[in-house]
This record gives C-alpha cells, structure tokens and sequence, in this order.
C-alpha cells in the first residue's frame, strides 16, 4: 500500500535513502543489513558489522561477560585485526583509566577547582 494518495516515494527516491547496505548506530558503530533470518540479526534484519566480521572468521559469538573492543578505538573500523576479544571488566578498566576515572570509586580524577576568583585572586578559604 502506498498511502493515501499513491504518491509516496520508494526506496532511492526518498530523501533519506544512502543507497548503502550499512547504518551507523546513535553508539557510533556501523549496522549492516543480514536479513532478518541470519542468527546475529536484530527484530529488523540489522546485526552489527564488528561481531559479523569476527564470526566470520571462525570466531565464536562472545559469551556473556566478553565484549569484542576495537584495539584502535575507532569504532567503524572492523578488520579482523583491529579486533579482540576481552573481558568485560577488563575492558571496563581499560576505558576508565583511559578516561581519567579512579578505578575504585568511579569518580574523576581530575581536581575540582576550588573557591572563587575575586579581585584576580583565588580565595578558597570560607570567608568569615
């Protein structure tokens, strides 16, 4: 059915249509069409590229509790090579660390600036 007036624009006649098979996640990772028969497919027939790039390749889908992490941290790109398989908390620790997060707590490392700049200097003591 074509709406109600039949005037509706299909397939590379919409506005929207990239004429490619791949989407790019709101995550940042690259979404290809499978089908939606194909075991690693979502409800709509999508599956994303990096986990169909490491089962093809003979790899096991990961368990739960592993995450496949991409060594470059670029995330569209999906050579075998640029993928390995981790430990979700490995995984976890790695990225945290790499963003600057005490590993204990979660909080930031980064100092919080302290006090008010007033008559350009810093006052951080409680004025009484």
């Amino acid at each position: 059915m074509r709406g109600k007036h039949q005037n509706h624009a299909k397939a590379d006649r919409q506005y929207r249509w990239s004429g490619d098979r791949k989407i790019i996640a709101s995550t940042g990772y690259v979404r290809v069409r499978v089908g939606r028969g194909h075991p690693l497919a979502d409800p709509n027939g999508y599956a994303y590229e990096h986990l169909v790039v490491w089962v093809a390749a003979g790899n096991g889908r990961p368990q739960s509790g592993f995450v496949l992490h991409h060594k470059n941290e670029v995330k569209t790109d999906n050579r075998l090579e640029n993928l390995e398989l981790v430990r979700r908390g490995d995984h976890n620790q790695h990225h945290n660390a790499e963003r600057g997060r005490n590993l204990s707590t979660g909080r930031f490392l980064a100092k919080k600036a302290a006090g008010r700049l007033l008559d350009g200097f810093a006052w951080d003591e409680v004025p009484t």
